[in-house]
């Protein structure tokens, strides 16, 4: 079990259940949406699921010009998913790398993903699926593109890294003297659990060389005993990943904090069924877990940044 939940990037909850037929009912879904976009040449999405998403960006805007306040407008769009069910390696499900886009299934990062790229659509006052499209790739996707599976940003460091340098977000407390994450090469080591490397050796050699290239790289994290320290400066909409102990693995979970007054609490699709407001606190829940030992805080930057 923690072997595929580390492999779509989500962790168990410690009492988190999912039925399989519910997982394979909404991959089925992803799987026909893929399909039918490879006959068309496009995105891995149905015509419903754009629809609504036009009809959130609509909606959005118009909440984004009374407002003009980044993390309400984050939690807007984070509220609009809620209740949607949990479903682990939709990403994974097209045979060659396709946008998926899916309201009827989400995972931890693909519901940050979304969270982000509509809110990013929205402050460029803009609300057609094409241009979510454009943010959502350039999000998901090293260069913005997609160019075969290694082109996917598959660990959330190396996610969280990256979208520093396109100026997207910006990281939080690095220079505080925190400890630093250890670079991942948990895909190499595990390369039989991945489908699309297991028989592809130079797909392997192309995210074997992007796990050297992380090598230098430096992330700082909040050890979990010190979470409660720098909790009054977070803000509701940060991007909120949680730090593992698993050998070769950085990031075992994310989600969106939510400040409650000075309570930190935090939106995630949770194994256990669906998008929550998880009911413990940020420290709570980091407490509640054997292999999470700290989190990592980012910030989406707002055009004028």
């Amino acid at each position: 079990m923690l072997v595929f939940l580390l492999l779509t990037g989500c962790q168990a909850d410690s009492n988190g259940t999912q039925t399989a037929s519910a997982t394979e009912n909404y991959k089925e879904t992803a799987r026909d949406a893929a399909d039918e976009a490879a006959g068309k040449g496009g995105d891995a999405v149905t015509d419903e699921d754009a629809a609504t998403i036009e009809t959130w960006l609509t909606e959005g805007l118009e909440y984004w010009r009374q407002t003009q306040d980044v993390p309400s407008l984050i939690t807007h769009y984070a509220e609009r998913q809620l209740g949607i069910t949990y479903v682990g390696g939709l990403l994974d499900e097209p045979d060659t790398e396709q946008l998926v886009v899916t309201l009827e299934g989400s995972d931890c990062v693909i519901y940050v993903e979304m969270s982000l790229a509509m809110a990013m659509t929205t402050m460029q006052a803009r609300t057609g699926y094409d241009a979510f499209r454009d943010n959502l790739k350039l999000i998901r996707y090293r260069e913005g593109e997609i160019d075969g599976y290694p082109s996917r940003l598959h660990y959330f460091s190396d996610w969280l890294l990256t979208n520093q340098e396109k100026g997207l977000l910006a990281l939080q407390f690095q220079d505080e003297g925190l400890p630093v994450i250890d670079p991942p090469d948990f895909m190499t080591r595990n390369r039989e659990n991945y489908r699309h490397l297991a028989d592809d050796d130079a797909m392997f050699a192309q995210i074997r060389a992007m796990e050297e290239r992380l090598a230098g790289m430096r992330l700082a994290y909040i050890p979990q005993e010190r979470i409660p320290e720098f909790e009054a400066r977070f803000q509701t909409g940060d991007i909120l990943a949680f730090v593992t102990t698993v050998d070769g693995l950085d990031i075992t979970h994310t989600g969106l904090v939510k400040m409650d007054g000075d309570r930190a609490g935090f939106y995630h699709a949770s194994l256990t069924g669906s998008v929550i407001v998880d009911p413990a606190t940020i420290h709570q829940y980091t407490q509640n877990r054997r292999n999470v030992n700290g989190i990592v805080i980012a910030r989406l930057q707002s055009p004028q940044n």
